[in-house]
């Protein structure tokens, strides 16, 4: 039977809520959760103590210079940002904000490299249930991975400052930032999927054949990957969604 999209995404979803798949979403939720809130609380704090540094630092410059009769109108000025309770206030907020949306993107990493650990084993239970008259033909060597990775990740940070001047712009920034995080979030979960089916010169070919749609499916999973503490307990769905549109696809070539 030739399965839709729609088919697709119910299946998808079904399969995530079933008790053989909703078991594997325990590690990535857990790891991920760790990793996350440790380095947000710890980045913050950072932060906001390097602040007070620079207040108790401005404070007592400010007391020297009373002394010697020598205070300038900026110093006041700066003392006075520094002291103010709204100020500190404003700060606490920005740094926890900015703080939060770089965690949003941290833990898309991190849950992609959580879940290529249990992507061969959520796929061989979506595959026996659903496609038994497909195999696995992955022929990607612990090497292979590890170069890949490394040159995934050193394109997206070299997208990263590529883009640096249209971050400044309105709106434009909006897709300036996400450019270079969606391309390491298509590339890593098609290739943690793809790699386990398929062996490498047919999964070149496959998705050469099926660009628009692999990049579709991807583009909604990290659109949805971006409302927060989705990307903690979502990254078993990337898989299991990925998964059922390789093996439909593959079906529907080999009818």
């Amino acid at each position: 039977m030739i399965k839709t999209e729609a088919d697709i995404v119910a299946l998808s979803i079904k399969d995530f809520f079933s008790k053989d798949i909703l078991k594997f979403a325990i590690l990535p939720f857990i790891v991920t959760m760790f990793i996350v809130y440790s380095l947000f609380f710890a980045g913050a704090s950072v932060a906001i103590n390097s602040f007070d540094e620079v207040y108790i630092e401005q404070t007592t410059t400010n007391t020297s210079f009373e002394n010697v009769n020598d205070k300038s109108y900026a110093d006041e000025i700066a003392q006075w940002f520094l002291k103010s309770a709204a100020i500190s206030w404003i700060v606490n907020i920005l740094v926890y904000s900015i703080g939060a949306v770089a965690m949003v993107y941290v833990s898309i990493f991190i849950s992609l490299l959580v879940i290529g650990f249990l992507t061969p084993y959520i796929l061989a239970k979506i595959r026996d249930k659903h496609y038994p008259n497909i195999n696995f033909y992955g022929n990607i060597t612990i090497l292979g991975t590890i170069i890949y990775m490394i040159k995934t990740i050193f394109i997206m940070i070299i997208l990263l400052l590529a883009l640096i001047p249209f971050y400044f712009i309105p709106v434009v920034n909006i897709f300036a930032i996400n450019l270079p995080f969606y391309y390491l979030f298509h590339k890593m979960l098609n290739f943690d999927v793809g790699t386990t089916i398929l062996n490498t010169q047919d999964l070149k070919e496959f998705q050469n054949k099926n660009t628009k749609e692999l990049r579709l499916r991807t583009l909604k999973l990290y659109l949805l990957s971006l409302i927060p503490f989705m990307s903690l307990i979502l990254p078993v769905y990337y898989v299991v969604y990925i998964g059922h549109g390789y093996f439909s696809t593959i079906e529907r070539e080999t009818v």
